[in-house]
């Protein structure tokens, strides 16, 4: 027996345009980074990996992830 699908959201109105200023501020910070800002997103991202790799290992499942590869 299939379940119904519950309608999806959709933002209108004035909170669909705060909604989409906020998103294309954020997008233009994104690109006008700094390369200094771009190196430390970078190592804070490190850092995570080197994290979740520790909390998977901790949990025996290192091996879990077969394509979990660090990008950096």
């Amino acid at each position: 027996m299939a379940l119904p699908i519950a309608s999806i959201p959709v933002l209108t109105g004035e909170v669909a345009q705060r909604f989409e200023a906020e998103a294309q501020a954020n997008y233009q910070r994104n690109l006008n980074r700094t390369e200094q800002e771009k190196k430390a997103e970078a190592e804070a991202l490190k850092r995570g990996f080197a994290k979740l790799r520790r909390m998977l290992n901790k949990a025996h499942l290192g091996n879990a992830i077969v394509h979990f590869n660090n990008p950096y």
